[in-house]
């Protein structure tokens, strides 16, 4: 059935207010009706193409927002639509450059800087996102979403003066703002006040304003403050309930994605390590031993490899996920792996070929050594070990209990594997499956070279364990490497960042004991690996 645009245009308005609802089946309806009738309607297009992207399908959103830009040009909601979708399927660039283009369209429009510096975050270039909202704050001096957006970006970068400032800015509008409360009380406690970020959040802080997402930073920073004055109950109090909330929110009912990288996929590695046999491994490029630093998060790995990369020959990557087209590859089942470690004599130069192009276009010119560093390829040791018959591995360790808490307090951002540390318990199980997948994969690969260090040992004796390391790695000790903290890259993107920045201590050693009651439930889960690793069991 025809409709006049004055028909299409009326209708549509019922189709966006079911869309503000997230009625999104409903608004498509809409879209859909509109479109039969009028193939070319710029806001039957328009509609479609949102509706279509909330339901997770952005190749088809692309699709209609280009014929809505198409029939309607110039449209300013039109274009920023287009350009956020190019994001959401990850063609950075071309969302970069159709965010500048509007801007340069709409010079005096602030939200193409604001979902630019989104954009940003996304891709985790925060410099870009800092510069896209200060953009949007130099053309509107009050608006709040640019002030969020920079106390977030300075909150993560650790620029607590700024983050201060504009945190505060937006708390004498909005107090109950999570994102500003959690970059002010994280500044409160980078300047040793932990008492006044209590007070803060407990003062101002309503979680039933905002969402769960939002509200788990602010979790942390009340769980961290609690802890640095000793009220240990508390802090936990304060993890359990931010970090059991996003779970929740981010896995309806407890379900989670069964991606590589998770809980199923790491059990799923461990049985396939057991029940295969791999080919002889042949030998690696001669002058070509890649190095993998690996173990459980918050193990010691940052502080170690940002020790060893204040070394003159070494260059490291920053937890660069180089080897994921190679894991893509060998798929952690029984019968991927069968199939890849079959064809695996004829591809195996091919694979190493392919890692090393893409470490040249990241390591310094001229590096003698490259560590790549990734704490959760340390299940994957079966597979590096075959593909790489001339590795090094440095195995980072550090006692199960204090490795799973602090893991677990740490709030790390969100990927398939992280999700599975919001709740002590799937921390406890993470770390089980990691482990055990490790073991599996190292009797498969015997001759694999593992040099294993302690965190323990590593914050009490600095030179000698880095020395021992060195050794492994064909280097020697040079007297620079005591003043690693003069050369830390502003850059450093990893949870750990504010701890490397610190002096090395034995502080966080037996840190676990605080939180003995909440670690009781799991201790038979982890006796095994505090006897694997020879840690005391008190």
């Amino acid at each position: 059935m025809s409709m006049t645009p004055q028909e299409a245009f009326a209708r549509s308005q019922s189709g966006f207010a079911a869309y503000r609802d997230h009625r999104f089946v409903d608004a498509e309806s809409v879209a859909d009706a509109i479109l039969a009738g009028l193939p070319k309607d710029p806001n039957g297009l328009y509609l479609k193409a949102i509706c279509r992207r909330a339901r997770q399908d952005r190749t088809a959103a692309l699709h209609w927002i280009k014929q809505a830009c198409d029939a309607a040009p110039g449209q300013l909601g039109f274009e920023l639509a287009a350009a956020q979708i190019l994001g959401d399927l990850k063609e950075f660039d071309a969302a970069r450059s159709r965010f500048k283009a509007i801007a340069d369209a709409f010079p005096t429009a602030v939200d193409p800087h604001l979902m630019r510096g989104l954009l940003e975050r996304q891709v985790g270039d925060l410099d870009a996102a800092r510069q896209a909202y200060q953009q949007a704050l130099d053309l509107s001096e009050t608006n709040i979403e640019a002030r969020r957006g920079l106390a977030w970006v300075c909150e993560n970068q650790r620029d607590w003066a700024s983050a201060r400032i504009h945190a505060d800015a937006v708390l004498a509008s909005e107090p109950t703002d999570p994102v500003a409360l959690s970059a002010r009380s994280g500044a409160d406690m980078a300047d040793g006040k932990p008492e006044a970020a209590r007070t803060l959040i407990e003062t101002q802080f309503d979680a039933s304003r905002s969402t769960a997402s939002h509200n788990a930073s602010v979790w942390r920073r009340l769980g961290d403050a609690c802890e640095a004055m000793g009220d240990h109950e508390a802090a936990f109090s304060a993890w359990e309930a931010g970090y059991g909330a996003l779970r929740e929110h981010l896995a309806p009912g407890g379900q989670f994605l069964d991606e590589m990288h998770g809980l199923d996929s790491l059990k799923r590695l461990k049985t396939a390590y057991g029940k295969l046999s791999p080919p002889k491994s042949g030998s690696a490029p001669e002058g070509r031993s890649p190095i993998f630093l690996v173990g459980f998060p918050r193990s010691g790995t940052t502080l170690l490899e940002q020790i060893l990369a204040s070394h003159s020959a070494v260059t490291s990557s920053d937890e660069a996920a180089l080897l994921q087209p190679i894991l893509d590859e060998a798929g952690d089942s029984t019968e991927s792996l069968r199939r890849f470690f079959a064809a695996l004599p004829r591809n195996r130069a091919r694979l190493q070929s392919e890692y090393w192009e893409r470490v040249d276009r990241m390591a310094t010119p001229g590096s003698a050594v490259f560590i790549d560093k990734l704490p959760l390829n340390l299940p994957w040791l079966g597979v590096i070990g075959h593909v790489f018959p001339n590795a090094r591995i440095i195995l980072a360790l550090r006692d199960p209990r204090d490795a799973v808490f602090s893991t677990f307090k740490r709030l790390f951002r969100l990927n398939t594997a992280m999700l599975r540390t919001y709740t002590l318990a799937d921390t406890v199980a993470l770390y089980e499956a990691a482990m055990a997948a490790a073991d599996a994969g190292r009797r498969i690969a015997p001759d694999l070279r593992v040099t294993e260090l302690r965190y323990e040992d590593l914050v009490i004796d600095m030179k000698d364990e880095i020395a021992r390391v060195l050794l492994a790695l064909g280097l020697e000790w040079e007297s620079e490497m005591a003043d690693y903290r003069e050369r830390l890259s502003p850059s450093l993107s990893t949870p750990s960042a504010p701890q490397v920045e610190q002096a090395i201590h034995d502080k966080a050693i037996g840190a676990w004991r605080h939180q003995a009651a909440a670690l009781a439930p799991y201790a038979d889960q982890l006796a095994p690996w505090v006897t694997r690793w020879r840690y005391p069991e008190r």
